[in-house]
Formats: structure tokens, C-alpha cells, sequence
């Protein structure tokens, strides 16, 4: 995996600071680094924070939050201010709306007989832009099925097509090492596994083994991969392991 290679924040301090917390969004299993500005914020206190899609509703999660890279300072989202009884009232909405939009858009789906699959659904605080995430194995024209979900919603709907991948760090879930799916965590760079990889380290190349919820060989394959090169540089499997009594 590839590393810190240096930046212009170089020694910047990385302490605790009460300037940063942890804001958790909707069931996300990671927590965005948000800056607080002039206010302390307490663990549990519902915020509106600035993301790029526009003003969204989420929870404190860690306060103060540790900063483990200076240049993470510079990527910390704005929270605008402490949600009040409105606030609520519109996050309220916007999930059943979320709930709703993805029910009627895989309705809309099988009807139209398109090849595709509706993932997630994000809608704005304020209800009036939505995102369908999808996944399909090749091009689909979903112009009539953006009408449809524009009309019903009275919302500027966005189509985004993602990989099985990023399916599965969008949705979330547990990994077969019983944690939370990396890819939904920490994990934003999703670099090629092989099955190379598999045999370097002698597992088992049966694909419910390997594979990870996204159907994909797992990723973390690729976390000590270097060491196995380093150890077995021509590639040869590595030798079976004796079976303890």
C-alpha cells in the first residue's frame, strides 16, 4: 500500500485538539474529521456539517478527535452549527425519503426492464437533490427512470454507476474476519489483487474463501503481499504447514 510521501504540511502538530471531532452520518461505520471552529462540540450532539454534497445532519461521534496526518487538518469538513428541533425534523424526512425513493426506483427498474441495480440512495437535507448509486455490467439509458424519479420526488436526481467494489464500501458490512468491511472504514484506494497473491501465501484458492461481500478477491490480500515477494522471490508456494495433534 502506498505510503505518505511527504507534503507541504511536513511539521505541522498532530496533537489531540478540541478544534477536530469525529462526526458520524447516518449508519456510516467511519467517522469524517470535522473542525469545529470556536465551539466545543460533546460526544453524542447532533451537528449540521458542509459536506460537498450540500448541509448534512450527523452525530458526534469522538470528541476531541486525534489527527494522525497534519495534511488530514486541511480535508476536515466545517460543521455550520448544532442542529436544532427543524434540523431533525428534516433529517427525519429525508430517511424515509431515501427509503422510499430506493423502493420506487427498483420498482421503475423492473418495470423499464432495465440491467441494473439500485445500491443506495442519498437524498439533501432540504429533500431537493437525490444520488442513485447503481451497478450494471455495462452502459444503461435510465433517461426515462430520471424522469419518473424526478416527477415523484420533484428532486434533480443524479445517476452514479459504481463498481462491485465500491458497492460494497458504499452499503457496508462485516468481513469474513468477522470486522467491518475495510473498504467502508478506512480503505479509499483500491489497488489490483491477483490470485498470485493467494498462492504466495498457501490459502486456499476456493472463491468463498478468498472472496470478499463485494464478490471480488478480498483486498487485504494485497497487505503483506510484499513480504511474501521478499521471502519467496521466485513465487514458489510456500511449504504446507504440519497439522498439530
Amino acid at each position: 500500500m502506498g505510503g505518505c510521501q511527504g507534503c507541504s504540511f511536513k511539521g505541522m502538530s498532530t496533537a489531540v485538539s478540541d478544534t477536530f471531532v469525529g462526526v458520524r452520518f447516518r449508519d456510516e461505520t467511519n467517522l469524517t474529521l470535522c473542525a469545529t471552529g470556536e465551539r466545543i462540540y460533546a460526544r453524542g450532539e447532533k451537528v449540521i456539517v458542509e459536506l460537498e454534497s450540500g448541509p448534512a445532519f450527523g452525530h458526534v461521534e469522538q470528541s476531541p478527535m486525534a489527527i494522525f496526518k497534519p495534511c488530514q487538518k486541511s480535508g476536515a469538513r466545517p460543521i455550520l452549527r448544532p442542529a436544532d428541533d427543524a434540523d431533525r425534523a428534516a433529517y427525519d424526512h429525508q430517511v424515509a425519503t431515501q427509503a422510499a425513493a430506493k423502493l420506487f426506483a427498483q420498482e421503475r427498474v423492473r418495470n423499464l426492464g432495465l440491467d441494473m441495480k439500485i445500491s443506495l440512495v442519498e437524498f439533501s437535507l432540504n429533500s431537493k437533490k437525490a444520488t442513485f448509486y447503481f451497478t450494471a455490467e455495462g452502459r444503461v439509458d435510465f433517461r426515462q427512470l430520471v424522469r419518473d424519479l424526478s416527477t415523484r420526488f420533484s428532486a434533480r436526481v443524479k445517476m452514479v454507476q459504481v463498481g462491485a467494489r465500491d458497492e460494497s464500501g458504499l452499503v457496508g458490512g462485516i468481513g469474513v474476519c468477522g470486522l467491518t468491511l475495510c473498504c467502508s472504514t478506512w480503505l479509499k484506494d483500491f489497488r489490483p489483487i491477483s490470485i498470485q497473491m493467494a498462492k504466495r501465501q498457501n490459502l486456499s484458492l476456493n472463491p468463498s474463501k478468498i472472496s470478499g461481500q463485494c464478490g471480488r478477491l478480498l483486498c487485504c490480500l494485497a497487505y503483506e503481499d510484499d513480504q511474501y515477494r521478499t521471502k519467496n522471490p521466485d513465487n514458489r508456494p510456500a511449504p504446507s504447514q504440519p497439522a498439530s495433534n
